[in-house]
Parts: structure tokens; sequence; C-alpha cells
């Protein structure tokens, strides 16, 4: 017992250190100084503590502090505004929802499977995440430029762009049985050439749309991100799953057998 409580402080200590370093990273993005790498990795393992969080306490009082303590991160990056309280409170309620998905599951099941568990409430955690993210670039400086000139931000936009890209000629190349013609994969390669298109046309456009078209790219980033976000959560659940067996082996933590009482009709 004294072992669990032990992992479980660590955990939790970790899962909010990460947070702060998930929104700055992503700060940086959207203020085109950073890369998406650490900020995703830095996200990866925050979701991967969180996940184990939610498999290893018991107390709904610590998770909600727990994730608490994740948003409130997010406001010492991007400033304190009656619009992110507004958003965070939406996402509150995506993540709590979300753990309390898991916890049931884990009181429900006789025994303990990880992967099982966390897939029920990790979809909803992660859609309260791309909320934010979404929100974040919708309030950024660099949605509306100068002269109400309209541009994505590059870094979405090569997020969002690779795997379309990647599907594009997996499709071709399917259809015709045959690798892509290396001069057709030049030309889509050629991103700085489609950016800019993408951005010309976007202005050309935004004349009588302007007022609609940043909630359109942030409600589109949303809808990209759910889609990342299901390999994403695989690969959260797996990487879960193995520390949990590492733990288990180690006596970090250990797991008790309990009798069950089952009715049944007499005969």
């Amino acid at each position: 017992m004294k072992n669990n409580r032990i992992v479980q402080s660590i955990v939790i200590g970790l899962t909010t250190l990460l947070a702060a370093f998930g929104w700055v990273g992503i700060d940086k993005i959207l203020s085109e100084e950073g890369n998406w790498i650490w900020p995703s990795i830095c996200l990866l393992i925050l979701l991967v503590f969180l996940s184990l969080s939610l498999v290893l306490l018991k107390s709904k009082t610590i998770i909600i502090i727990t994730l608490a303590t994740i948003l409130i991160s997010f406001l010492f990056s991007f400033g304190f505004t009656f619009e992110y309280l507004i958003i965070l409170l939406i996402s509150f309620s995506f993540l709590l929802a979300g753990s309390l998905k898991i916890i049931n599951e884990k009181k429900l099941r006789i025994k303990l499977k990880v992967m099982g568990i966390l897939k029920c409430g990790l979809p909803c955690i992660m859609t309260g995440l791309a909320i934010i993210i979404a929100s974040a670039y919708y309030f950024s400086p660099l949605a509306v430029q100068e002269e109400n000139e309209i541009k994505i931000p590059r870094k979405v936009f090569d997020i969002v762009f690779e795997p379309v890209l990647k599907g594009f000629i997996s499709e071709q190349e399917s259809v015709s049985g045959m690798p892509a013609d290396p001069e057709m994969i030049q030309g889509l390669v050629n991103t700085d050439m489609i950016y800019n298109k993408v951005n010309a046309e976007i202005n050309k456009r935004s004349e009588i749309y302007e007022d609609y078209l940043l909630i359109g790219f942030a409600i589109g980033i949303f809808f990209a991100l759910k889609v990342i976000s299901i390999p994403f959560m695989w690969l959260v659940i797996l990487i879960s799953w193995m520390i949990f067996k590492i733990l288990k082996v180690l006596n970090a933590i250990k797991i008790q057998e309990k009798s069950v009482l089952k009715e049944v009709i007499e005969t």
C-alpha cells in the first residue's frame, strides 16, 4: 500500500510538470518560434502519466485537483482572460467525464485490464485537449495578421498537410498499382508553393466571409486533431500498459485479489 501511494504521488507530480512544458511548447508553435515535436512528446507523456494516475488512484478529489492543475497551468502560458476561462471550463467537463468513465470502468471490471479500461475514457479526454488547442489558435496573434490579412501558421499547416499528402500518394499508388510519379511527388512536396497559394486564395475570398474564416480554421484544426488523436490515443494506451506491467513486476505497485459475492437462485 505504501509503495502504491509513493508511485501515485510521483506520477501526479510529473503529470502537472509535463502539462506546463506542453502548454509552453504549444504557445511557441502558435508564435512560430518553436517546433511541434517537443510539445507533442510532452503531451504524449502527460497523457501516459494521467492514464496511470486514473488507473492507480481511487480518490475522485485528487483526480479533480490534478485536472484543474493541468488546466490552470495553461493560463500561465496563454494569459488569464475571460474567454480562456470559459474554454477551460468546457474542456474540464470533457476531461472529468473521461476520467470518471475510466474510474467507473475500473470498478466494474473483475480483472484489471489496463487497455480496456483506458480506451473507455481517453477519447473524451483528448477531445477536451483538442478544444483547448484549437481555441488557443483562434485567439493567437497570428490568426489575423496586419491589415486583416489572414494567415495559417506554417507549423499548423505542415502538421495537417503532411498526413493528407501521404494519404493522397498512397491512394494513387493503390489505384494505379504502380509507384507514384516522381515529378508529381516533387510538385506535391513543394509545400511552400501550396502554403502560399492557400493563404493567397483565402485572402482573395475573405472579404465577404472574413468574420467566419477564423472560426472555420479553428474548427478545422479541432477535427484535424481529432483524427490525429486516434493513433495517438492507442500509443498512449500501449505505453501506459507497458509501464503498468513494469511497475507490477518491480513490486512498485501491488494488486490484491478479493472475493466477489454473486447472487444465485436456490434449487
